[in-house]
């Protein structure tokens, strides 16, 4: 059991092991490299995260209705 090696995680760009004392100002990455490109791919619109599609059908055919004024307040 004294030979167990601290667990390293894993770069998410490039799935080497991350070697925590070489890489701590790019963390969770192993190099600024693995870094710049996981930025360029979210930049890129290549990550997104996923979202419910809205029906616009929905919003055109809901009737307009003006805005309600609380009591006492009058339009100009």
């Amino acid at each position: 059991m004294a030979d167990q090696q601290p667990l390293s995680p894993l770069c998410p760009t490039c799935d080497m092991q991350v070697d925590l004392e070489l890489a701590h100002k790019s963390l969770p990455f192993c190099s600024e490299r693995c870094r710049l490109l996981d930025l360029g791919r979210w930049l890129n619109e290549e990550h997104a995260l996923p979202c419910e599609a809205q029906d616009s059908e929905e919003e055109d055919n809901s009737p307009a209705t003006t805005p309600r004024l609380p009591p006492g307040w009058h339009d100009a």
